[in-house]
């Protein structure tokens, strides 16, 4: 079987679920007579815009659309961003997590010791600035400057797969912590029973968390501040151990009268799994985890913890690489679409970028340096060529440009170099464009 049938499949699952009855109803939202009528532009072709946008303006994103997909006809703005006004916000986010589920049933999937590696974070995504998005999403801005109007977008990421598997649209100062244990209890609505194990950063950890997630038996890593369990950090003995966290009166004073409190007078203990990980600057960094030693090792903990750098990676991919701040309009109905949408192509991408890693993998045994899909340059044959596939009906056509798309992507290589650093340099560029992050599309 040619190896990039996988995001073939994937992508013929999508475009059939688009297709669906079903999921018409679904983009209908509250109003069962939206998108029943015959118009120039279909539910389907009003996904495939959002699908195919580029970022520029809204007159040359319908124009170059209905240029592919509908020569000689042409829409209004104020039409399209009607027909948009109707589309239930959460469609991709159905969409996107529809691929997932797909993806996931395909047993060729990546894990660590036969555990999916999850990471959860937060990011603050720039919006449009108005008196409404102020108001139902807020600013970080200080008092003394012009708000600025930002999203808070938490989402929970597979490292090694690089699938965003759940992200929510919140107001930008939100708990990252409480939205993180909603989004692990829909994960198994996306992966089934696959082990995984959930990776977080200081800010992160509370007693009531660990507690939750020990009870709902989830294996998680989570790095420590110096004053969190600052007594039982300071008393350990050995560099991996242990740690019983007694629940006195004063960890408990916070959480009285809830339901976390109450469970802290049941347990009236913890033990929890310290690991101390020196750094290059001589300090140390603490990760408590519930994973065994039998199970995983020091070494293998902290490199588990340091793939969580790859959700930030994801962060960077979806601002600087596709644009998600580069919005159609202001309504908050139009910021959501965006962003999912956004991140179903971010998927979509990741996706055909594994086929052709994996199969890079199987040739290329002879280099000095290991090779990897430069992932800039797919995302932006992606972003121009699949609206073609998505459009065309022969399906051995479509096939064909299947092909293309995949052997295009494959021949874009940079090398892995190992161990390479770079001293991080603080404050903004003095150039408005970068030379090392060039727009593919």
């Amino acid at each position: 079987m040619i190896i990039y049938e996988t995001f073939s499949k994937s992508y013929i699952h999508g475009y059939t679920k688009i297709k669906s009855n079903e999921f018409k109803v679904f983009c209908r939202s509250s109003n069962k007579n939206y998108f029943t009528r015959v118009r120039k532009m279909p539910l389907h072709d009003l996904l495939f815009t959002m699908i195919n946008r580029k970022g520029l303006t809204l007159a040359l994103e319908l124009r170059n659309y209905m240029k592919i997909a509908h020569p000689g006809t042409s829409i209004s703005k104020p039409g399209y961003l009607k027909q948009r006004m109707k589309l239930n916000p959460d469609a991709f986010l159905e969409l996107y997590k529809y691929h997932n589920r797909n993806f996931y049933a395909d047993s060729s999937f990546l894990t660590y010791k036969d555990h999916l590696i999850l990471a959860a974070d937060g990011s603050a995504l720039n919006i449009p600035t108005t008196a409404e998005t102020l108001e139902l999403y807020g600013s970080t801005s200080r008092k003394t400057t012009k708000p600025q109007a930002q999203i808070g977008l938490g989402c929970i990421y597979d490292v090694m797969n690089r699938m965003i598997l759940e992200s929510d649209c919140n107001r930008v100062k939100f708990d990252g912590m409480r939205l993180a244990q909603r989004q692990l209890e829909r994960i198994p609505e996306t992966i089934g029973d696959i082990p995984f194990i959930i990776i977080m950063d200081r800010g992160y950890p509370s007693t009531p968390a660990f507690i939750h997630m020990m009870d709902k038996n989830i294996k998680f890593i989570v790095r420590l501040k110096r004053n969190d369990y600052k007594k039982e950090q300071n008393n350990m003995s050995e560099n991996d151990q242990l740690v019983k966290i007694k629940f006195d009166m004063s960890r408990i004073r916070c959480h009285e009268g809830t339901m976390d409190g109450e469970r802290m007078k049941e347990l009236g203990e913890i033990s929890l799994r310290m690991v101390k990980i020196p750094l290059e600057n001589g300090n140390w960094e603490v990760l408590a985890t519930n994973l065994s030693q039998s199970e995983f090792n020091t070494e293998e903990i902290s490199e588990l913890y340091h793939m969580r750098w790859e959700i930030e990676t994801a962060y960077e991919t979806l601002k600087s690489r596709l644009q998600i701040e580069n919005f159609t309009g202001t309504k908050p109905i139009l910021l959501l679409q965006d962003i999912y949408s956004t991140i179903y192509v971010s998927n979509l991408a990741e996706d055909i970028i594994l086929d052709a890693e994996r199969e890079l993998d199987q040739k290329e045994t002879n280099r000095k340096h290991k090779m990897m899909i430069n992932q800039t340059v797919s995302i932006g044959i992606l972003k121009n060529d699949l609206i073609y596939i998505l459009i065309e009906t022969d399906e051995q056509k479509k096939g064909i440009l299947f092909q293309q798309i995949y052997e295009d992507i494959s021949k874009n290589l940079v090398p892995v170099r190992p161990k390479r650093h770079y001293k991080r340099r603080k404050g903004k560029f003095a150039a408005k464009y970068s030379n090392t992050h060039k727009r593919a599309y």
